[in-house]
This record gives C-alpha cells, sequence and structure tokens, in this order.
C-alpha cells in the first residue's frame, strides 16, 4: 500500500514539473490537432470510397489520436493544485472540455448533432439505403457520397460555430453569477454560426 502511494506520489510530482511544459504544448496542439483533424475530416469517407490513399487517412488517424491524448493529458494538469488560474486557466478549460457552462455544452451537442440531421433530412435516400442493404450500405456508392456530405456539413458547422463557441464560453466566465446569459445567447451563437457557414460557402465558390 505505501509503495503504491509513493508512486502516485512520484507520478504526481513528475507531472507537476512538467505541467508548465505540457499546458503550454496543449495550448497550441489542441487546436492543431483540431484543425488538421477537421480539414481532412472528409478523407474518412473518401477512403472508403476508394478515391483516396492510405497516407492522408493515416494522417486524420493520427491527428485525432493526438488531439484525445493531449485533452486527457491537459485535464490530468488541470486537476493539479498548481494549476493556472485566470484568463490563462479559462482559455485552457476549453480546450479541455472542462468546467463548461451547461449551454456551452449544449450548444457544442447541437452542432455536433443538427449538421448531420439537417443533412440527412435533405436526403431521404440516404437512411432508405441503410434500411434496405444494412451493413451492406458500406459498398454503395451513393451510402459513402451521403457519408462525405456528412462530413462536409460538420466541417462548416465546426469551422463556423467553435470560435462563437469559445467566445460564449470566455463571456460566461467573465460573468460567472448570471447563469442565465449563456443560456439567452445560444440563438445567437446558432444565428452567427448560419451566417458563418453562408460565408464559407460563398468564399468556397468565390
Amino acid at each position: 500500500m505505501d509503495f503504491e502511494a509513493t508512486r502516485g506520489q512520484a507520478e504526481e510530482s513528475l507531472l507537476d514539473r512538467a505541467s508548465p511544459w505540457v499546458l503550454l504544448l496543449a495550448l497550441f496542439g489542441i487546436p492543431a490537432a483540431g484543425c488538421v483533424a477537421l480539414l481532412l475530416l472528409v478523407q474518412i469517407p473518401q477512403f472508403l470510397n476508394g478515391q483516396l490513399g492510405l497516407l492522408l487517412f493515416a494522417a486524420e488517424i493520427a491527428c485525432l489520436i493526438i488531439l484525445f491524448v493531449l485533452v486527457i493529458v491537459l485535464r490530468a494538469c488541470l486537476a493539479l493544485p498548481s494549476a493556472p488560474r485566470g484568463f490563462y486557466r479559462d482559455v485552457l478549460d476549453f480546450l479541455a472540455l472542462a468546467r463548461w457552462h451547461p449551454a456551452i455544452k449544449a450548444a457544442l451537442i447541437a452542432l455536433l448533432v443538427l449538421p448531420p440531421v439537417w443533412y440527412i433530412h435533405g436526403s431521404p435516400g440516404f437512411i432508405q439505403l441503410l434500411q434496405i442493404l444494412g451493413w451492406r450500405v458500406l459498398s454503395s456508392g451513393d451510402f459513402r457520397d451521403g457519408l462525405q456530405g456528412i462530413a462536409v456539413s460538420w466541417q462548416l458547422a465546426l469551422v463556423g460555430g467553435v470560435p462563437l463557441l469559445f467566445a460564449l464560453h470566455m463571456l460566461s466566465r467573465w460573468k460567472p453569477k448570471n447563469r442565465f446569459l449563456p443560456w439567452l445567447l445560444l440563438p445567437l451563437l446558432f444565428i452567427g454560426t448560419a451566417i458563418g457557414v453562408v460565408l464559407i460557402v460563398a468564399i468556397v465558390h468565390h
């Protein structure tokens, strides 16, 4: 029992010493890995469709793994007594998905759920293929094209919505006593995301 306690203290001490560098790595590494993973998100259905080589597919998987590991390590560092406070801590909490206001969590869930729902609603054949073919649907080119459309809808929604999500998170920390303000601002977040998506599509197709 003493050995386990000593080992635990040694591991915590090591993490505590490395914490400033880990926090700095997470501060830049999580946004970088997230951006690359989001950029390559469409490569997964393209790989299933035989339109992409193994290299880009492997890069996408590697970015997702790095992102997951960085978030886990960041959360461990933020749980230490020596964790920073103030503005720096608020930014790191956002990256670690830690201590979020419930409205921020609801907004993130909406950004992840609504794009595929919107896409599937506009493509009823997507569900019909799934119902008819079952697991064999992965061999259908139309279904894989649908997966690519869902990936693109996620890309647009997250690129347009995450900056606004961050702003709402920081506002909730700036006004911590006003617990209802983030809920009241959620409609503005979704409107801003929709405007951002339209602007991104217009720029891309210009």
